[in-house]
């Protein structure tokens, strides 16, 4: 019989890969520039959100669908059914990335020609091609496993992609750098490829140890549910998949004409054209990069909510649905407050320590104000996606994405503000889909929670946290006279005492340690006593 895994649980391994793929890809783009320099980053950057925009539409939102579904069968104990839903998606993904792989090859000397400004970039487009294909097919299969909730194969495989996309991809580009600098790209691209190929391999592998439990369950165990034939679960599919492939798209034109916007409007205020794309940079490149380190933990949430809650809504278990949702909004609040605390009182330090720019800490420091909201609108996208509101979640998204653009429109080109005005309209945009996901899920769950445990508990741990970040810092700082080992003690003692105080207020209990890889076997020893 296969085993699934629990919400918590399952959350924590894909935060563990997530961190560790994180490490490889810092550790991948420095030997990146170091082999191609930053011509060659140039070219790559070139097609890498073309690349992104195909991917986003050959999936077309398919995988978190085959999440939603698959759950919603196993709960019922619909094997058969759940593996016929895998079937119909795959076949899809495979005719869509076939599809459009073709129409790349016959289009790129025209793309080349038309779209991008340097033509050097043809290679280093035809390579990446045929991930598209891959890719395609490996969705399917880590979207099958998510609904599983068997999170440890999608996990290794984002691991494995990784490894074997950052060695191959250095090896490659030196190997054929030596030919010219676009075909020391290519062999980048070629690096990519390999690690998405690799990372197929292995997840085909794992599904074919986990296809015959599942039949065997499914001749043991009758489905409850009538069968669904094959324009049904391709009706359902789309109807989930549509929305989110929208909201995707809609990420991404935003991210591009915020690239085009916040530059103009810097401008507009005033700023010279290189001070502009300066500003622009340390808003992009350094201040959203270190907001999104605790994004790691809030995306695996989401990820792993979708088909927690599909399960339980499909056994129409409301209680154990509230009950979740519940813990991953706490679970978001008592890991997000600390990251906005240490944003907001070390921002200075943390950009020179991190990117030696000091001058981006002031940005950091306004956009900590809102990153709490940026981190709850994450979860509650994947409450909202497993709920099947994924119209309701589109909704918000573009309303956010609206009060984000005007606002950048008219605060950035305050000479008084600046890009300050940048980091106040994104503080904008995260306050107003954060709050109007909350509400669409309250008002859909009725949910009733606690207000001084949820909000007021975490929120006494965090002053007590700042207040003994801070006094130490000072201390530190006096004795050392060396900021990186002040901010570092300093940072290392605050967290401790707010784990500690999160053990004492019974926001964490030896329950919740149990679930975790690793040290949950010594804390089931502790429950015992």
């Amino acid at each position: 019989m296969y085993k699934k895994t629990s919400l918590v649980r399952g959350a924590i391994i894909l935060i563990f890969a997530g961190f560790l793929n994180r490490i490889l890809g810092f550790i991948y783009r420095i030997f990146f520039v170091r082999t191609v320099g930053p011509e060659g980053v140039g070219l790559f950057e070139m097609i890498f959100p073309f690349y992104t925009l195909v991917l986003v539409i050959t999936t077309a939102g398919v995988p978190p669908a085959i999440s939603k579904l698959v759950s919603e069968q196993i709960s019922l104990g619909n094997y058969r059914q759940a593996k016929k839903i895998f079937y119909v998606a795959l076949s899809f993904l495979i005719i869509a990335g076939f599809v459009f792989t073709i129409l790349l090859f016959l289009l790129a000397p025209l793309l080349v020609r038309t779209a991008f400004p340097d033509p050097r970039v043809y290679w280093c487009l035809i390579t990446l091609i045929p991930a598209v294909s891959i890719i395609s097919i490996s969705s399917a299969f880590r979207g099958y496993f998510l609904g599983l909730q068997q999170m440890l194969p999608p996990a290794l495989g984002q691991i494995i992609e990784q490894t074997v996309r950052v060695f191959s991809g250095i090896y490659l580009a030196k190997k054929f750098l030596f030919y010219g600098i676009e075909f020391g790209v290519a062999g980048l691209a070629a690096g990519n490829v390999l690690g998405e190929l690799i990372g197929l391999i292995f997840l085909m592998f794992m599904y074919s140890c986990v296809k015959k439990p599942l039949l065997k369950q499914g001749n043991d165990i009758k489905g409850k549910g009538a069968k669904i034939n094959t324009f049904v679960i391709l009706k359902k599919i789309f109807s989930f998949s549509i929305p989110v492939t929208l909201t995707r798209l809609a990420n991404s034109i935003l991210a591009a004409l915020q690239a085009i916007l916040i530059p103009q409007r810097l401008q507009a205020a005033g700023y010279t054209f290189r001070q502009a794309t300066e500003l622009y940079g340390q808003f992009s490149g350094i201040a959203l990069v270190l907001l999104g380190i605790p994004s790691i933990i809030t995306f695996s949430l989401g990820t792993t909510l979708v088909p927690a809650i599909s399960e339980a809504g499909a056994r129409k278990d409301y209680r154990l649905m509230q009950d979740r949702c519940y813990k991953a909004i706490q679970t978001t609040l008592i890991t997000g407050l600390p990251a906005t605390l240490l944003f907001f009182l070390f921002p200075v330090q943390l950009c020179s320590i991190t990117f030696d720019t000091p001058q981006a800490g002031k940005l950091l420091q306004v956009m900590a104000l809102g990153s709490i909201f940026l981190y709850i609108a994450q979860t509650s996208s994947g409450i909202l996606q497993g709920l099947g509101k994924v119209r309701t979640y589109l909704q918000n998204s573009l309303l956010g994405a609206v009060l984000n653009l005007i606002g950048i429109y008219y605060l950035t080109s305050q000479p008084t503000l600046g890009i300050m005005g940048t980091a106040m309209s994104m503080n904008i945009g995260w306050i107003t889909m954060a709050l109007l996901n909350m509400v669409s899920i309250f008002s859909y769950l009725g949910i009733s929670f606690n207000f001084f445990k949820l909000f007021i508990v975490p929120a006494f741990g965090i002053s007590v946290m700042g207040a003994a970040t801070y006094t130490a810092y000072t201390l530190f700082w006096y004795l050392s006279s060396n900021y990186i080992f002040a901010v570092m003690g300093s940072i290392t003692l605050g967290l401790s005492i707010y784990v500690i105080y999160l053990f004492i207020s019974g926001m964490i209990t030896k329950e919740d340690m149990a679930k975790f890889p690793g040290i949950g076997s010594f804390f089931n020893g502790l429950l015992i006593l």
